[in-house]
Order: C-alpha cells, then structure tokens, then sequence
C-alpha cells in the first residue's frame, strides 16, 4: 500500500476513535448529552401550559395556530398544518370539510389546554402533556363547522418523564369537553407521538397507564458499560491510525 491510503487510513481510524471516545465520554457523563453513535434521536424538549413543578423554571408555553384552508366548490383542498412548536401536526384531507354557500376559506384553530380543566379519562389512563381544542369556522361569515365529511388525521408529540411513563399511548377525542373517546392510535415511543385519526372538531389528548420507569440504577450500568467498551473500541483504532501513519512517514 502505498503512502496516501496508509495515511488517509490512519487519519481516519484517529478521527473515529476520538469521536467515538467523545461519544462514550458525553453518554456517561448524561443521558442528554449522548450523541447520535449511542441514541439517534434527540429527547423532546415540550413545552406544557401547566408544567410539573419541577420543569417550571425552564418550560416555555405551546403555540397556538390559526390557518387558512382554501375553500373550492367540492369542499376544502388537502393541506398540512403544524403549530410552530411542532407538537401538532393536522393533516386536512381533500373534501372532509363541505364547501358553503358564500363562504370562500376555512379558518381551522389548534390552542392548547390545560388538561386539569377537563374531566379525567378513567380508566386508569393519565393525561400525558397538554390537551388540544381544534376548532373550525367558515370564512367570512365565520360559521363554526360542526361535521367533517372524512375524519382530520393528528399527530400530537407528548412528553416523558422521570415520572411520567408509559409502555403505550392511546389518543382520545371529547366532541363535548365532558366525555372522553378512545382513538386506534399509532404510537412511537421513540419520537413521543401519537397519531390517529379524529372523526370531528373538538378537543384532543394523549393518555397512557402508568408504568415504573426504567431503574436510573441499571440504565447507569448499562451507560457505563456501553461507555468502557466504546473506549476500549477508541483505543484500538487510534492505535491502529497512529500506528499506519508513523508506516507511512517511514515509508
């Protein structure tokens, strides 16, 4: 081999063993430090109208939104709308609002609530994060829309806890503010969302049962074994590097 690809190797054997120790070093100093190598996805930073009491001095209030939807002669047009925190996502299908006589656009609203406002779930279910009032009104005359003609598809995020954890998440719809409906829901527990589709206006949630969450004292183990074997890795390939780039120079 000649000098340039033993030092473009050994140059990069050193590269990744050091981001590879500086991975191992950040995962066992916080688990929200770790780096893309040990998670690859970053932890949802969510903002609460009525946060634990412990997050209050960081939390920062959710967005509302208010977005106008085109109006044609066979009902709306299709379009996705998020509020600018991105903790919800409302997909409108082509048609699912009817068009009006008159009217020439739909103002569709998200506003963010406080769930402790609203009754319980029941069923052993606790509301995870805020709940959402997603509402509709003709434009202009600003006639509230009762009835879609197919069902909004919702993708709420939620957040997690040291004691707010769940094995599953379901959505729930209360047409009323005093009943709650269970969703067939989608769940991703890595990204901390929910999806479903939600058959009219009204107000939204996410529940979960509550389950014991993971021991700090095993996930601590398991970062500290998984930072000593990364180091170990680290070791080996900036040895390896150093080792093709001082064969290179005497080459």
């Amino acid at each position: 081999m000649t000098r340039r690809p033993l030092r473009a190797l050994g140059t990069g054997l050193v590269i990744a063993g050091l981001y590879a120790a500086l991975a191992a070093l950040s995962g066992s100093i916080s688990p929200l430090a770790r780096g893309p190598l040990l998670d690859g996805l970053a932890p949802v930073n969510y903002r609460w109208v009525a946060p634990p009491p412990e997050l209050e001095s960081t939390n920062q209030q959710p967005t509302s939104g208010t977005f106008s939807l085109q109006l044609g002669p066979d009902g709306v047009k299709s379009k996705v709308v998020f509020t600018s925190d991105n903790q919800v996502t409302v997909i409108v299908a082509e048609g699912s609002i009817a068009a009006a006589p008159g009217q020439r656009s739909v103002d569709l609203s998200v506003v963010p609530l406080d769930p402790a406002t609203l009754p319980p779930p029941g069923n052993d279910l606790t509301v995870f994060g805020n709940a959402y009032a997603i509402t509709a009104t003709y434009q202009p005359s600003g006639k509230e829309i009762a009835e879609v003609d197919a069902p909004l598809d919702v993708i709420l995020v939620y957040p997690a806890t040291a004691t707010l954890h769940a094995n599953s998440h379901e959505m729930l719809f209360s047409s009323d503010g005093q009943t709650w409906q269970p969703l067939d829901s989608s769940d991703s527990t890595a990204l901390q969302q929910s999806e479903a589709n939600v058959p009219g206006f009204g107000t939204v949630t996410v529940a979960g049962v509550l389950g014991a969450s993971p021991s700090a004292s095993t996930s601590e183990s398991g970062r500290t074994t998984l930072a000593i074997v990364l180091l170990v890795l680290a070791g080996c390939a900036m040895l390896i590097g150093i080792g093709l780039l001082l064969r290179s120079r005497r080459a």
